[in-house]
């Protein structure tokens, strides 16, 4: 009798829920990118894995779009763990004020910094490098302004000084 009762019990069976992401949209203030006299906004929608927190791009997970309105169009960078813009002044006389944009990589704590124009109604990279970037001022002080020339400080990640910090880099812009 026991056999029969505990022989016909059905196993429950495990119902896995499709987790899905969430949708998160973050915004920075960029000052007046396309010269009309009012600010402008960059946004970046991306997905976030809730099982594990890794970002995700939206489109086929490769890649990270920063979206503006006012029909400004979107700059699109390679898939990134996050990203931090700020606006900066006039770097390369075009008489249009730049952005800069941090890129984390999946090298920890590695940077791709970048610094963007806006001009003829597109934007054009004028300067890119690596940056080692652990606490948020490590945000600041990234451009640099030297006999008249602005420069984008990064580090280079395969070299040392002797004190053990990775050797600076400057890049003119």
């Amino acid at each position: 009798m026991l056999l029969v009762i505990f022989g016909c019990k059905q196993p429950k069976k495990k119902v896995e829920k499709a987790i899905q992401p969430k949708i998160e949209i973050k915004k920075f203030y960029v000052g007046d990118i396309n010269n009309d006299k009012e600010n402008d906004t960059a946004f970046i929608s991306f997905k976030r894995n809730i099982e594990t927190n890794e970002i995700e791009g939206l489109e086929n997970n490769c890649c990270m779009k920063i979206e503006f309105k006012d029909s400004i169009p979107s700059i699109t960078l390679d898939q990134s763990l996050g990203i931090f813009i700020a606006k900066t002044e006039d770097l390369n006389n075009d008489k249009v004020n730049e952005i800069i944009i941090f890129a984390q990589t999946n090298e920890g704590y590695w940077n791709n910094i970048s610094v963007w124009s806006f001009k003829g109604r597109k934007w054009n990279e004028i300067a890119r490098t690596k940056a080692f970037i652990s606490e948020n001022q490590d945000f600041e002080n990234r451009i640099i302004k030297e006999k008249g020339n602005y420069y984008l400080i990064g580090e280079n990640q395969w070299k040392e000084n002797e004190n053990g910090d990775f050797e600076k880099v400057k890049v003119k812009i």
